[in-house]
């Protein structure tokens, strides 16, 4: 007899769930469209992303790139063996190459740029032997380069050590 009340009590229970979700054509019309409470068929749908394609890429810049690419490798053959070198490096003994055949635009293009190089060269010399004059006193040393000169021989042993 218990089992008679329990079945009654389900089936009213069920009754009154089915009483309270409303029909789909009720919502929409019954619906208030407004302030916060946007059309159902404009919102996100579940499972499917706000942006698929994903944030936009950053537009490199053209110099990037021309590093980058001047630097990425290329194999190349020399003396009968294949070896890898850098593009700006293959572009670089190319241009010496042609130029060194007697290719006038090459010859144009050489001779600036190798005066410029070594005009760049001397500077750099010029100023590795200025430093090196001024690190033999270490009177004319700030505190920092003291303390970088130091910390730089500190290191030094320790990868000895570790060897």
């Amino acid at each position: 007899m218990t089992t008679g009340k329990k079945v009654t009590n389900t089936e009213e229970e069920i009754a009154s769930t089915d009483e309270a979700i409303p029909d789909t054509e009720e919502t929409t019309q019954n619906y208030e469209v407004g302030y916060g409470k946007p059309p159902k068929h404009t919102r996100f749908q579940k499972g499917v992303s706000g942006n698929p394609s994903g944030r936009t890429k950053k537009a490199r810049d053209f110099y990037a790139e021309l590093i980058k690419e001047s630097n990425s490798p290329v194999t190349i053959k020399e003396n009968g063996r294949l070896i890898r070198i850098p593009k700006s490096s293959g572009i670089a003994r190319q241009l010496t190459n042609k130029a060194t055949l007697g290719d006038m635009s090459a010859l144009k293009t050489f001779v600036p740029l190798y005066l410029q190089a070594q005009e760049r060269d001397a500077l750099l010399k010029a100023q590795r032997a200025a430093n090196a004059e001024r690190f033999e006193d270490p009177e004319k040393l700030t505190t920092e380069e003291l303390e970088r000169l130091v910390l730089k021989g500190l290191k030094e042993k320790e990868k000895k050590k570790r060897k």
